[in-house]
């Protein structure tokens, strides 16, 4: 009897650390301040955000969100514009990325080479080679710049028009977002789209981070503020610190809670395991 409630401890504690991401999540605390002309109050919806994320990387995505076109306007407003459609773009970058480690991953527990690997490699080796030479017409750049991650559209591409390699590519998706990893960033990448979406993105400002402090479980504390805060009135800057300052601290006091109670159930545990 006392082996079985020992292996059931022992099956409870993984599930929890699992289910909390204990090492990868919690380990520190993040707080952020913006200011923005609108805040959405739409929850996470890991398909939605893989649709929204993935339709970045269409040809015709800036055009249809009336993001400007760096070729149309004037210094500065190009480099502007410029980093705005870079901030979105990355986000696609990131999350491909991390669907590439992922497939490393994976390729370790077969022998057979996988593709998406080898195309996703091609890439970038082309990219180090042709760095800011790169032809968008390029035949050969058409076919790398493909992206890896399974498109969610439900329409088959004119390679794929069978019903089995839909349900294939829907089936891959459902497990590419039940992947812990995969979905930690994917969660990231869409409150860093939400913080973009919340300016005017027909405009070529960018919303600022005014300020970012990061507590780590060791006890670091990272501070970090723009320098355009202090170009602000005084009466902003005070503003914008105070409610930064007040985020910090309710966030600590939710954090430590959090870390407590964790803690507790661990503890607990342990005692069950050794009764």
């Amino acid at each position: 009897m006392p082996n079985k409630i020992q292996e059931q401890a022992k099956d409870l504690l993984e599930k929890v650390v699992s289910s909390v991401h204990l090492v990868d999540d919690i380990t520190a605390l993040e707080v952020n301040t913006m200011v923005v002309d609108q805040i959405t109050g739409a929850k996470f919806n890991a398909w939605q955000a893989y649709e929204e994320i993935y339709s970045i990387n269409d040809k015709d995505y800036f055009d249809s969100k009336g993001i400007p076109n760096p070729d149309d306007l004037s210094e500065p407003e190009k480099t502007q514009a410029q980093e705005l459609r870079k901030r979105y773009t990355s986000l696609f970058s990131q999350l491909e990325r991390e669907y590439f480690y992922i497939l490393l991953e994976q390729s370790n527990e077969t022998s057979e080479p996988d593709s998406r690997i080898i195309h996703y490699q091609e890439r970038l080796k082309y990219q180090v080679e042709h760095k800011a030479n790169i032809v968008p017409t390029d035949e050969i750049y058409i076919k790398l710049a493909r992206p890896i991650l399974p498109a969610p559209t439900p329409i088959a591409d004119r390679e794929e028009n069978s019903i089995k390699s839909l349900q294939q590519r829907w089936k891959e998706i459902e497990e590419l977002l039940n992947n812990d990893k995969f979905i930690r960033t994917l969660r990231k990448m869409s409150e860093l789209k939400a913080a973009l979406n919340s300016g005017n993105i027909t405009s070529v400002d960018i919303d600022i981070i005014y300020a970012q402090t990061v507590m780590q479980l060791d006890g670091d504390i990272i501070s970090r503020y723009h320098k355009k805060l202090f170009q602000l009135s005084e009466v902003d800057r005070d503003l914008i610190l105070k409610i930064h300052n007040e985020g910090v601290i309710a966030g600590e006091k939710q954090w430590r809670g959090t870390l407590n109670f964790l803690i507790g159930i661990v503890q607990n545990i342990a005692k069950l395991s050794r009764q």
